[in-house]
């Protein structure tokens, strides 16, 4: 899957392992940077192909993300790659294969 290229000085760093952030969030990892007044967080190449939410703080766009993946991952298509890989990745985590 490709993911968006993001200049770094818009990253927004994110704690990946807090176990205050719902899992699929940590096991997805999408990336959060701010974008003019807002801030955004995407999966994926772009905001139109990829999973994406936006909110006025980098939690409120990680739960819009969160809301969006969730809507993806009940709609899923198999011409879907970024839903696709989504479902993958959290269909298989490190507690599975270990």
């Amino acid at each position: 899957m490709e993911q968006m290229k993001i200049s770094s000085d818009k990253i927004v760093p994110i704690d990946f392992e807090s176990e205050d952030l719902p899992s699929e969030i940590r096991e997805l990892r999408p990336v959060v940077f701010k974008e003019e007044a807002s801030y955004w967080c995407l999966l994926g190449p772009d905001p139109h192909q990829g999973i994406f939410g936006s909110g006025e703080s980098p939690l409120d766009a990680l739960s819009d993300w969160l809301e969006n993946l969730r809507i993806r991952l009940k709609t899923l298509d198999e011409e879907d790659e970024v839903a696709n890989y989504a479902w993958d990745t959290l269909q298989t985590t490190n507690r599975d294969v270990w």
